[in-house]
């Protein structure tokens, strides 16, 4: 694996990994190029035969999209599956994607006993909750985190979708990896590393490191499951996906969705007679002249006053007081 962060050819941002580099066809319409990968993937998971599926994206590129569509496909397909998400609110997003795109869908939220459902997932025309599985009626996709995915020890499925999958730390798949046959992994290979507050000295440098994430300690294991990339950032634009993609992404690169002149910030002759003020308009208008700005903000200072109260001539007692917090 060449995880060689150099420039590569004309028409590629950042360089190698898992691979060919994402390679911008000018040729070819962000739209066009998007759906290509993304048909791609949902043909991998029809027929292909890898136990596994990785699709790496960049901020913006439909990760949510890719991950609802493929879900409603499976599920018109007769295939039972489980989604995994990391936090309560990815799965009530995804709850809530899922009945707009597919409301006949029946949806099972496996939750904590004293889970209050939200909005979105009250709203959702075909959605039971419950704490365990036995109580959501055998839906069509079961949904929930990958810490309560790990408290089910009984039941598969022929397919999970394991979302943000980069955020998921590898003992985490290790403890739900018995309940699925397959997988679509789907993940932001620019985010943090999992962390932990305790000493991880004695795991350093194993393959199956827990604070590795999830996606590349399956990836160093099965070197051979398929890695597509999302192409196209509809989020970013176009003066500021360059930056993003050198800085966070060197090892896949993409595109912005849009051109030069398809997206325009302006801001209004600046009044400000507060330097502070007027320092931030200048780092606005660098924002709208390049994409990008950097302001630092102005350090707070606590001041702590230790003060004593007297209770009689002999006898203090201190206290400390804070103020201008």
């Amino acid at each position: 694996m060449d995880n060689s962060s150099a420039p590569g050819p004309p028409g590629i941002v950042g360089g190698p990994r898992y691979g060919a580099p994402v390679i911008a066809n000018p040729s070819v319409s962000p739209a066009a190029e998007a759906a290509r990968v993304v048909d791609a993937v949902l043909r991998d998971l029809r027929v292909g035969d890898h136990r596994g599926v990785v699709v790496d994206s960049p901020p913006g590129a439909g990760k949510s999209t890719l991950v609802v569509r493929a879900a409603g496909e499976l599920a018109a397909a007769g295939q039972p599956l489980m989604i995994v998400a990391q936090t309560n609110e990815q799965v009530d997003d995804l709850i809530e994607r899922l009945g707009a795109r597919s409301p006949e869908v029946r949806v099972g939220r496996l939750s904590a006993v004293d889970y209050e459902a939200s909005d979105r997932v009250r709203d959702h025309p075909a959605c039971r909750v419950g704490p365990k599985v036995a109580e959501l009626g055998s839906p069509a996709v079961t949904i929930g985190t990958a810490a309560k995915w790990a408290t089910v020890t009984e039941g598969t499925w022929a397919w999970a979708i394991v979302d943000e999958a980069y955020q998921m730390r590898s003992d985490a798949l290790l403890r739900v990896a018995p309940r699925f046959e397959r997988a679509l992994f789907v993940g932001d290979p620019g985010q943090l590393d999992p962390f932990s507050t305790v000493e991880v000295d004695r795991w350093t440098g194993l393959s199956w490191d827990p604070m590795q994430s999830a996606v590349a300690v399956l990836l160093r294991h099965n070197p051979d499951l398929p890695v597509h990339r999302l192409p196209v950032s509809w989020r970013l634009p176009h003066s500021a996906a360059s930056v993003v993609a050198e800085a966070f992404y060197p090892f896949t690169g993409f595109r912005s969705g849009t051109g030069p002149g398809d997206r325009r910030l302006t801001f209004e002759a600046s009044t400000a007679a507060d330097p502070a003020d007027q320092t931030l308009d200048h780092v606005l208008d660098q924002a709208a002249a390049t994409g990008w700005g950097l302001h630092e903000l102005a350090p707070r200072f606590r001041r702590v006053r230790l003060f004593a109260k007297s209770l009689d001539q002999t006898d203090t007692d201190a206290g400390l007081k804070l103020t201008d917090l």
